[in-house]
């Protein structure tokens, strides 16, 4: 956040502008990336999950969609709609998240943790590497079939022109542990890190920003990677929501507790 003003029934937060746009647009446009540039993202997406765990926060919607590509390339997480502050312990129960990135747990309903962060990388990571998430089917209900029940399949290097390194499998399928006690990551973000794959991988120098992305977006224009419709949109077309009478009222009863809260 840069900074924060507010007027009579709205706070508006001023977030950092981030010209790259979303992962999945890129993805979209390459197709599949490369094992070396999957790495770097996810190693990144790893440590960002970390800090919010550090934080006592589930994220709980992890998807292309809502990583943003830095015109540095490197990336930060977003949309926190679908995140809650857990306590030491507390198992949460809300069925929330996107179809395809659907932890087991979740769908069972048996309650979920911090692991359910750790599958949703097992599925990042797939998908950046062989191009669609690995339970994907258009019948929602067979695809959750398919997540609780299907064990993960890589493409044929031969039929399908795609190979996943044995090392990137190994990582996949750990993470894809329908077991959230035995998933990786449930002890922590080092046991994932400390993973064969990541061994290139410097986290201290990669935290500093001081290793050259093997992948940075190609912007010609501040708003290249931004849906269009928005951006052709004329000062006319931009308005403000109507807040409810309804709203309004409950606004100004709790008004007292955002005094001067961006001053």
């Amino acid at each position: 956040m840069e900074y924060v003003f507010q007027n009579e029934f709205r706070i508006y937060f001023i977030m950092q502008f981030v010209k790259g746009g979303e992962l999945f647009k890129h993805l979209v446009q390459v197709k599949r990336f490369t094992e070396e540039q999957a790495k770097f993202f996810a190693a990144q997406v790893a440590l960002g999950l970390s800090q919010l765990h550090t934080q006592k926060i589930l994220y709980r919607d992890l998807k292309p969609e809502n990583v943003l590509v830095g015109d540095d390339g490197y990336l930060l997480l977003a949309d926190f709609g679908l995140a809650k502050l857990v306590q030491e312990g507390e198992i949460a129960n809300s069925f929330c998240g996107t179809a395809e990135y659907l932890a087991p747990e979740m769908l069972i309903g048996n309650g979920h943790d911090y692991t359910v962060d750790w599958w949703a990388l097992g599925i990042l990571i797939y998908e950046m590497i062989v191009g669609i998430p690995p339970f994907f089917h258009r019948n929602k209900h067979k695809m959750y079939h398919f997540i609780k029940e299907s064990k993960v399949n890589f493409p044929d290097p031969e039929r399908h022109k795609i190979s996943v390194s044995a090392n990137a499998q190994d990582l996949i399928l750990r993470l894809l542990d329908k077991n959230k006690k035995t998933r990786l990551g449930v002890n922590g973000i080092d046991e994932i890190m400390d993973h064969p794959w990541f061994k290139t991988i410097d986290r201290e120098a990669l935290m500093a920003k001081k290793i050259d992305p093997p992948y940075k977006p190609e912007v010609t224009a501040d708003l290249a990677y931004f849906d269009q419709k928005l951006v052709n949109q004329s000062e006319g077309e931009i308005a403000e929501s109507v807040v409810p009478a309804q709203s309004k009222a409950l606004i100004k009863q709790g008004q007292h507790n955002f005094d001067g809260f961006s001053s």
